[in-house]
């Protein structure tokens, strides 16, 4: 995955010119990443600390294991493999578990943000609308639909 950064007060802009969705150059993906001040969970700035600690040229991969001898290109299997390690050290069980749970978590946060499904979508950089089978509903989503079905009734 080729990138660029830009760094802006309260966001990072990743440009991004070829990953799993786009493998022929022919469009950018350009992914902002927001500071969330005082998270751990701030991707704004893990991002920009990966980018101190792992210091690499913006033609490399935008995902780097340092190596005795530069650097390895971060792959799924190894990435798999440590993800999974760390959700048994916290006595997860690893099997429900995988790198794609990232992509569907995050359509399913989005969604219960009330993130509008077509700007989910074009987030998660999904052509078709096969990100709708991510979606996890729970009772208050079953129950909102009820209620304003019965709203609506009385109105």
């Amino acid at each position: 995955m080729q990138k660029e950064r830009y760094c802006f007060s309260d966001y990072l802009l990743v440009r991004m010119e070829w990953s799993k969705t786009i493998q022929f150059g022919n469009r950018k993906l350009e992914l902002p990443l927001v500071k969330i001040k005082e998270s751990p969970l701030c991707p704004y700035n893990a991002y920009n600390r990966m980018c101190t600690l792992i210091p690499a040229d913006g033609d490399k991969p935008a995902f780097l294991i340092p190596q005795s001898k530069g650097y390895k290109t971060l792959c799924y299997s190894f990435f798999q493999k440590r993800l999974r390690d760390i959700l048994e050290m916290c006595g997860l069980n690893s099997s429900k578990f995988s790198s794609h749970s990232f992509r569907r978590g995050g359509a399913t946060w989005a969604f219960h943000s009330k993130v509008p499904s077509e700007l989910i979508q074009f987030h998660g950089d999904w052509r078709s609308d096969a990100y709708k089978v991510y979606l996890e509903f729970d009772l208050q989503d079953k129950l909102s639909i009820s209620r304003a079905m019965a709203d609506e009734i009385l109105n």
